[in-house]
């Protein structure tokens, strides 16, 4: 079984918790659809992603675009916390980051699986949500894995499935409840699960400084339901 995260933003503790809680329900690999900085200005996901090794495939986000390309305007930066970020890695994280693809492709039992950070026609930076047109999409995968807007959810159009996998570390619906999505390719079932990730965001703001008081309200908003099955 696969476990595909994305988002984490700066979140190790959520991200960690979401990889030990993805393997005790059986997930052997693990795909990461990037955006692994950014908010948080902590480099901890990408030590976290480095000890995973050969056991993950990541593709880039728009923060590790945005990183690697020194592309963040000074109102953003402020919120993103890019440059500090950057400004603590090491040469082995920064060559660890350029080395992850735009997107990435493979067939397992005869299902041909599409992994990306944003969108099937806009890679790093394009948004898929719950109510997207998926007409304007090709056809050409079975599975078509995302992130970026943070909102989990499982969509069909034609013969491809679609899924939102959400984000383990800053979650834009109900900030208590990082997400994350599992594949058995042997039966083609996906699942998005959801786990507490309060106390692990606790300790993520406690050793960041500087973090945006935008952000900080992110991990606030709270619903009275959310999308996926609870851990």
């Amino acid at each position: 079984m696969i476990g595909i995260l994305s988002d984490a933003h700066g979140n190790a503790p959520a991200f960690d918790q979401a990889v030990r809680l993805l393997k005790k329900i059986g997930v052997e690999r693990f795909v990461f659809l990037g955006d692994a900085v950014g908010y948080i200005p902590l480099r901890d996901v990408i030590k976290s992603l480095q000890k995973l090794d050969l056991k993950i495939q990541c593709v880039r986000g728009n923060h590790e675009n945005m990183l690697l390309q020194g592309i963040c305007d000074a109102e953003r930066e402020d919120v993103y916390k890019l440059s500090v970020v950057r400004s603590t890695l090491e040469r082995e994280e920064l060559d660890f980051l350029q080395k992850w693809p735009t997107h990435h492709v493979e067939t397992v039992v005869g299902k041909r699986l599409l992994f990306v950070h944003g969108s099937p026609s806009d890679y790093i930076n394009g948004y898929m949500y719950i109510d997207t047109d998926l007409s304007m999409f090709d056809e050409s995968s079975d599975f078509v894995f995302i992130g970026h807007s943070h909102h989990p959810f499982v969509r069909h159009h034609g013969r491809v499935c679609y899924v939102n996998v959400g984000s383990c570390g800053m979650p834009r619906d109900d900030g208590r409840f990082g997400a994350a999505a599992t594949f058995d390719p042997e039966s083609g079932l996906v699942r998005i699960v959801r786990f507490d990730i309060t106390e692990a965001t606790r300790k993520a703001l406690w050793n960041a400084s500087g973090v945006h008081a935008s952000v900080k309200a992110i991990f606030a908003r709270r619903k009275t339901s959310v999308y996926g099955d609870f851990l």
